[in-house]
């Protein structure tokens, strides 16, 4: 990433060669490796996903992201024209200044600077879909005569894997970067949809599941909308308003309960399930759009255990990490897991934070 990057956290600024990021998943999922780091002792254990449950005890809680990834990445072009813009529908508005038809997205488009206000767009998957572009300051939006949901973007997209794999999604990747937890929630009306995946949860089988249910680990819903605001470079903006780009959050009853019920550890499935009880936490409500940007030295009270993939540097994420792991022990962390070969980003490997 090429961002804004101040030097107090330099030692979580490296170079990764590209033979280090993992461009498929592993098969099974759960056979991913998995670096356990122990706060307490500051020791790593090398170990696989799918012995999770060596770590946890019965009693103890998994707090997951329920969002559902929809397949949002599409092309689109003029009518009159074959040139095509990957387009990235990020999350409805309610307004973009000008009188709106039912719906307008938010969206990360390339390459459009000849494209005007009001320029005529249509789906190239299907041209029935037509769009029109707004640029409102910075923003760019997209108004659809019909309101889009996720049997549209089946038809006109496909799954908006990371921007580094430079590559298209594949069909199986309609599954492989799914959420495993996906709609596993009962209020399914609070869940907008997702830009990108929750990756801890990739690493999921129904057998490691049930085989931690039975075990007594408890699992606890949130929902934690992901945009693709998560791979975008910081800026200085985000540290002098302490603020990143904005992202739904919403926390069952259920499990608000029980993320003050002292009985056991809580852990937090995934940098989003963490931002989403942060949230909670931060404005005190149960639903509500969040800008928190955790950064080393901010407080987390309230959970004891973090599950994560390996981040990009530079971002906002290996930040959060590191604010709940430590800086100092999050950069050992990585060190070694680079020295012995892990796989890094979404489709790579696992950490455990205890």
């Amino acid at each position: 990433m090429t961002g804004f990057w101040p030097t107090e956290y330099a030692e979580l600024d490296f170079a990764l060669p590209d033979e280090f990021i993992a461009k498929l998943p592993a098969q099974p999922a759960d056979h991913a490796r998995l670096l356990v780091v122990d706060r307490a002792t500051e020791t790593l254990t090398h170990d696989h996903f799918y012995n999770l449950g060596k770590y946890l005890a019965a009693g103890d809680a998994i707090f997951y992201n329920a969002t559902r990834v929809e397949q949002r990445r599409s092309y689109l072009k003029k009518p009159d024209s074959e040139k095509r813009f990957e387009c990235v529908f990020l999350k409805t508005v309610a307004e973009t200044g000008a009188p709106m038809p039912r719906q307008a997205w938010q969206v990360l488009m390339r390459n459009i600077r000849r494209l005007k206000d009001g320029a005529a767009l249509v789906a190239v998957q299907d041209e029935s879909y037509k769009f029109t572009l707004r640029r409102r300051g910075e923003g760019i939006f997209l108004e659809s005569d019909i309101p889009l949901g996720e049997h549209d973007f089946v038809r006109i997209g496909e799954m908006p894997i990371p921007p580094y794999m430079r590559r298209a999604a594949t069909a199986g990747e309609a599954e492989t970067y799914q959420n495993f937890f996906r709609n596993q929630i009962e209020e399914k009306e609070k869940i907008a949809g997702s830009a990108a995946s929750p990756t801890a949860a990739l690493h999921f089988t129904p057998a490691l599941f049930e085989n931690l249910k039975s075990g007594g680990v408890g699992f606890y819903p949130v929902c934690l909308d992901i945009g693709y605001g998560t791979f975008a470079p910081l800026t200085a903006a985000n540290f002098e308003n302490a603020k990143l780009h904005s992202e739904h959050y919403y926390i069952p009853a259920a499990t608000a309960e029980k993320l003050r019920d002292m009985a056991g550890r809580r852990v937090a499935l995934g940098t989003t399930s963490l931002r989403a009880l942060l949230s909670l936490q931060h404005y005190g409500t149960t639903e509500g759009e969040t800008e928190i940007f955790v950064k080393p030295g901010d407080v987390i009270a309230g959970v004891e255990g973090l599950i994560t993939n390996f981040h990009l540097p530079q971002s906002s994420l290996i930040l959060l990490t590191a604010a709940f792991c430590g800086t100092r022990l999050l950069a050992h962390a990585y060190s070694e897991a680079m020295r012995l070969g892990y796989r890094f980003y979404s489709y790579g490997d696992a950490m455990l934070i205890i």
